[in-house]
């Protein structure tokens, strides 16, 4: 019954069986075990149950580490979406603060330039303000020659008025003289 893609039952001889059946090439079902004594196979069952049992005590250490992994990595997944939100908050934060430092800033230098218009104001001022002083030192100096003429011509007009008293009394004296003549 060699088919397609197969091979006869006995490849190496077809007219009779091999000596050895565990030695068939292609065999159709499972080699059978060689017979053992039921004391060993009671010792296998006894070691395989033990073998079982350590398993299960494992594998329910595993599941008891994978469950406390499970935990610890919802616990870790919770504080990084907490810390996510803590950098958001912060650069929220951080945003805000630069904002008003560059407002405060730009105040700043606005208030420069107006103090910069102050300055020159300023100086100008203190231009005038010396102009000031000199016109009044030439006031004030005018002022004194104009008090120094004042002063003379008071006294000057107090002659005058001895001047006067004098040419009055002259002329009362010419007038009683020309009376007695």
């Amino acid at each position: 019954m060699a088919g397609r893609n197969r091979l006869p039952r006995y490849a190496d001889d077809f007219r009779s069986f091999p000596e050895d059946p565990r030695h068939i090439p292609l065999n159709r079902g499972p080699v059978l075990p060689p017979f053992r004594h039921p004391a060993a196979l009671e010792e296998e069952l006894d070691f395989q149950q033990r073998e079982i049992q350590r398993l299960l005590i494992e594998n329910r250490h595993v599941i008891d580490d994978n469950v406390m992994l499970e935990r610890d990595l919802n616990a870790v997944k919770e504080e990084i979406l907490r810390l996510n939100q803590a950098i958001a908050n912060g650069r929220a934060d951080r945003d805000a603060h630069t904002r008003e430092v560059m407002d405060r800033q730009l105040k700043m230098e606005a208030d420069l330039r107006s103090l910069d218009s102050v300055r020159t104001d300023i100086k100008q001022l203190r231009v005038e303000m010396q102009n000031l002083g000199l016109k009044r030192q030439e006031l004030t100096s005018q002022i004194q020659s104009a008090n120094k003429d004042i002063n003379r011509l008071k006294s000057e007009n107090s002659q005058i008025a001895v001047f006067k008293a004098s040419v009055e009394k002259m002329q009362r004296e010419l007038s009683d003289t020309r009376h007695e003549l």
